[in-house]
């Protein structure tokens, strides 16, 4: 995608393609490493949790999956609209690679470090591309208004290739 495409949900971004934050892998490593007991569990809950569970929780604990099938979840804010949950991520991250890999996520409401609030959901995510990118970062500035505009803000500045999941709430095949 082009970079005039992706200025469409952010008018003053101009990102360079595949940059990410400085020092943005040694972090995740340690986040991965240093993450709650309950969020490395998850997949033993039963999956019987629902959006309406995440819609009232501020962050959500997004648990993606390694080729081996390792569980890595990650919290994240996540904005409802039309029935499904957006979510804004560097476009290089691990998530986003494990999410075009693997689809199939489990989604529930968390705390700030990822210690799960309730039950997980199963669902689809994919990265969404263009126009489509309008209608997530709508639902997130909604939702998440001033401290989330000024983290944008400076992604914006540090030109970070940011992109958007959709998350869809559907059982696995």
């Amino acid at each position: 995608m082009t970079a005039q495409a992706r200025r469409k949900a952010r008018p003053r971004a101009d990102p360079v393609p595949d940059r990410r934050l400085p020092g943005a892998l040694p972090v995740a490593r340690l986040a991965a490493r240093t993450a709650p007991r309950g969020a490395r569990e998850i997949l033993h809950e039963p999956r019987t949790g629902a959006m309406e569970d995440v819609v009232g929780s501020k962050r959500t604990l997004l648990v993606t999956h390694r080729r081996d099938g390792t569980p890595v979840p990650t919290p994240v804010w996540a904005a409802p609209a039309g029935g499904v949950l957006y979510v804004r991520s560097e476009r290089a991250s691990g998530k986003v690679r494990r999410v075009r890999r693997d689809p199939r996520v489990l989604v529930a409401p968390c705390t700030v470090r990822g210690r799960p609030l309730g039950r997980p959901f199963e669902a689809r995510a994919r990265l969404l591309e263009g126009e489509e990118e309008l209608v997530a970062e709508r639902a997130l500035a909604a939702r998440y208004g001033l401290g989330r505009e000024l983290f944008e803000l400076a992604m914006d500045l540090m030109r970070v290739d940011m992109g958007y999941l959709e998350v869809a709430p559907q059982p696995w095949a």
